[in-house]
């Protein structure tokens, strides 16, 4: 695959694109935006149209060495650092900083890609921060974030900021209707809210099990404290403002045509939409805060109550 066939990011495409023909690739790039939308296959065809050997238009041509070895992750000058138990630490920015240091060994440019660049760790942060503002010659930096607010300002103020979209739906169809099963794949698309790399890699349908069965155990008080880890946490949490959203259009429109769910629970009237709202507010704020390693029995107690208040007032 080639930049010119990466489906839906046409803009962001044309930026990326526009640096190789005008000769200006910057030292460092941050791709932002959603999940599942393009951001890391950008990067890696970002960095195969730098170092590519016979490129096509200034995009990589998909053909050569350098693009084989880069797609099998072989290429010495091209290395990719992902978070480790959701934490990227100071040891390996700074194994890292050794590595990109040295000149190209056979491309024009050494290529560090950084994925979920928020995870870096204070200290880690700190430490690369000094590789943003001193650059090693024939470097190429590409920091992936889903949450760049969560970035230093001083580490995105550094960074030629290219920012992606979630997909429109027909675009994200072309790209997951080959690996989902036609007969689900409405109901998984409008899950994945425009980001075909979710649709392709969730089983929503499986998710969405999962999550009426905890929301039962929620509601009855059938058990406590099953959520295994942080994940878990924020994939129900997710999942949980789908429900909401759900509740707040069945409770304006009546009809179940635009229900993303389309559980039983959606469909009460009894509920005042400043009650959902208020619901959606204090989960967003739970959210925000499993980072703070949350107590997962208290938090389970805490999401419980607010659940359960808000189906009792729909009854």
């Amino acid at each position: 695959m080639a930049l010119r066939n990466i489906i839906g990011q046409e803009r962001a495409l044309r930026i990326l694109l526009g640096t190789l023909k005008r000769n200006r690739v910057p030292s460092s790039i941050l791709l932002s935006g959603d999940s599942g939308i393009g951001k890391r296959l950008a990067a890696i065809n970002y960095a195969k149209a730098v170092n590519c050997l016979e490129p096509v238009d200034f995009d990589c041509c998909d053909k050569c060495m350098s693009c084989k070895k880069i797609d099998s992750e072989m290429h010495p000058d091209v290395s990719m650092i992902v978070p480790e138990n959701d934490v990227i630490t100071i040891e390996t920015i700074r194994n890292t900083q050794e590595v990109i240091s040295l000149r190209p060994y056979e491309g024009r440019k050494k290529v560090l890609i950084v994925d979920d660049a928020d995870a870096m760790n204070i200290y880690a942060a700190n430490a690369f921060l000094k590789t943003l503002e001193e650059p090693p010659e024939d470097s190429l930096i590409i920091l992936i974030s889903s949450n760049p607010e969560r970035l230093p300002d001083t580490i995105r103020s550094r960074c030629v900021n290219v920012r992606f979209y979630p997909l429109p739906v027909d675009g994200c169809r072309e790209v997951a209707s080959k690996n989902i099963d036609p007969k689900s794949i409405d109901f998984v698309l409008n899950l994945s809210m425009g980001r075909p790399g979710l649709a392709v890699s969730r089983d929503f349908i499986k998710e969405n099990e999962w999550f009426m069965k905890l929301l039962n155990n929620m509601i009855y008080e059938k058990s406590k404290d099953v959520w295994s880890d942080k994940g878990e946490i924020r994939a129900w949490l997710d999942m949980a403002f789908i429900l909401l959203r759900d509740m707040a259009v069945y409770k304006i429109t009546g009809s179940e045509k635009d229900l993303m769910l389309k559980c039983q629970g959606s469909k009460v009237k009894g509920q005042e939409i400043q009650s959902i709202l208020n619901s959606y507010q204090d989960m967003q704020q739970v959210r925000g805060l499993l980072d703070f390693n949350l107590n997962k029995s208290i938090t389970w107690n805490y999401v419980a109550s607010i659940m359960r208040t808000l189906m009792a007032n729909s009854s």
